[in-house]
């Protein structure tokens, strides 16, 4: 008898497009966001997404893995609106994947200036994302 954990396919369920977010909800239970570096966003930016993550997840709590295209850069005024624990009452914790200095730096400086309301890490890669993210399905 095998102890192996079988693997599953992930599929995307849902997706909705809200501004420069792409949001892809997931089979596991996570919700994916991508910010798009082609256009900008803001505070009301923010809320709009909040909203319509609300929608996608019948306005029950999710985590949330993060990516960023590679020139996608939150502005300082959003990263202090999202740390705010009340900013998104449906993200239980947020996992964002920093591939390159910038992200990594950025990431770094949200965690340990702006302490954001609800647990949050950053990590290089995926798998260990949403490894960690599971705990909190």
């Amino acid at each position: 008898m095998s102890n192996a954990i079988p693997h599953t396919t992930v599929r995307i369920i849902a997706t909705e497009v809200c501004e420069a977010f792409t949001l892809r909800l997931r089979s596991d239970g996570i919700l994916h966001s991508h910010t798009s570096s082609s256009l900008d966003f803001n505070v009301d930016s923010l809320k709009q997404f909040s909203l319509v993550m609300g929608r996608m997840l019948n306005y029950q709590k999710a985590p949330m893995l993060v990516t960023l295209d590679e020139f996608a850069i939150p502005p300082v005024e959003t990263r202090e609106f999202w740390a705010q624990e009340g900013a998104c009452p449906y993200a239980s914790a947020d996992a964002y994947i920093a591939t390159n200095f910038g992200h990594k730096f950025i990431g770094n400086f949200y965690l340990k200036f702006n302490k954001p309301g609800r647990p949050t890490r950053v990590f290089s890669n995926e798998g260990d994302a949403v490894k960690w993210l599971q705990t909190f399905l």
